[in-house]
């Protein structure tokens, strides 16, 4: 559109560019966006740090299993009498408890059970727990 000003030039009416209050919206619009971004981000890095926690936890108790798969039946670590067993690993703690069982129910133990939990220390992380029946031969 023109106008007409006093010495009857006509200007053209600039319309181009943006007024303060929608740069301000704007803006507003972006920072709520940017913030989303940012909690999504913490939240990320903490849930990540939990599952490498966990399966940190969940290797140490698989290899606890396998070192007790290598010991004969009547060896010390896999007696149920001085069971429950200890063994810190900084900042785990692994803990395993071996009981005996009659799996052909013919009345005398032929069977351990071994059942290994690791958890973290002075912490409130879930605990991992693996279980292993160990045959007599």
């Amino acid at each position: 559109m023109f106008r007409v000003q006093k010495h009857k030039q006509k200007i053209k009416k600039n319309d181009e560019g943006f007024t303060l209050i929608e740069v301000l919206i704007g803006m507003a619009i972006f920072t709520v966006g940017i913030l989303a971004v940012a909690t999504l981000q913490a939240s990320s890095t903490k849930s990540n740090a939990s599952a490498r926690r966990i399966t940190e936890a969940t290797a140490l108790a698989e290899s606890k299993i396998e070192d007790l798969m290598l010991l004969p039946y009547d060896h010390a670590d896999l007696n149920p009498l001085d069971s429950p067993y200890e063994e810190i690993i900084e900042p785990y703690t692994i803990n395993w408890d071996v009981t005996e069982i009659d799996l052909d129910a013919n009345g005398t133990s032929d069977s351990k059970i071994v059942n290994v939990a690791v958890g973290r220390i002075a912490t409130d992380d879930r605990e991992v727990s693996v279980q292993y029946i160990i045959p007599e031969y």
